[in-house]
């Protein structure tokens, strides 16, 4: 994803015949072995994997199978069809694309949960009690039914959830868990924020988009110096 944003901004053929490889090995190597089921759904084995090392998320042991990871990897094989394509892989980028669709309906599969209207984070099977954006993050695929898309787009808005005033705390204002300045429990990330506004510029939602975009930056521009993560209230 990042790979086909640079070769956009500036075009390099031989940039992406040079890490074509490395990735589709990165790619594999999520299936191989963080697939302890073999659902076909990657997990996350360690917190540290996830980027995100002390949510909540992982207070019930491990390993769990999250959207997040599902959905980056989904994410990455459309990048990986595009730069195929690019390269005059045709036929593997065909392939990519339907790996990328068979994990968006895996994940609509086993962890969506049609009560609550959110993708659940599983472990030994069973959903995480812990309301996050990344039940959300499947959004981003823009492969989702327009019914699961609505109810997804409800929880995103509800400013008693997510639709802060600086963009989306890390854990929803309503959750337990929730911690306005406690790493990864509730501070407001701009990487966070960015990775919605392009789902939802994805989707067509463009003036939601916008509205983040804006937000987002307004937060960053109202400090002296850019931080890793803001406090969701102040």
């Amino acid at each position: 994803w990042a790979a086909w944003k640079i070769h956009e901004t500036h075009p390099d053929i031989r940039f992406l015949e040079e890490i074509y490889g490395p990735l589709v090995s990165c790619n594999d190597w999520w299936f191989n072995y963080n697939d302890d089921d073999e659902d076909g759904l990657v997990q996350y084995t360690h917190p540290y994997s996830s980027g995100l090392d002390d949510s909540p998320l992982w207070d019930y042991g491990m390993p769990i199978e999250s959207p997040d990871i599902n959905t980056y990897l989904n994410i990455q094989m459309d990048s990986l069809a595009k730069i195929a394509e690019t390269l005059g892989r045709h036929a593997e980028a065909k392939q990519w694309r339907s790996k990328a669709k068979k994990l968006a309906n895996l994940m609509i599969d086993y962890l969506w949960d049609e009560k609550s209207g959110l993708f659940h984070a599983l472990y030994k099977e069973k959903p995480i009690p812990v309301l996050t954006p990344f039940n959300l993050y499947p959004l981003w695929t823009g492969q989702l039914p327009d019914r699961i898309t609505k109810r997804l787009l409800a929880h995103l808005k509800d400013p008693s959830r997510f639709w802060g005033r600086f963009g989306l705390p890390t854990v929803a204002f309503s959750d337990p868990a929730y911690n306005p300045q406690k790493m990864w429990r509730g501070p407001v990330w701009a990487n966070i924020n960015y990775f919605f506004v392009e789902a939802l510029q994805g989707i067509g939602e463009y003036q939601l988009a916008a509205e983040l975009r804006d937000r987002t930056l307004s937060l960053i521009a109202s400090q002296p110096d850019i931080r890793e993560y803001y406090d969701s209230q102040t």
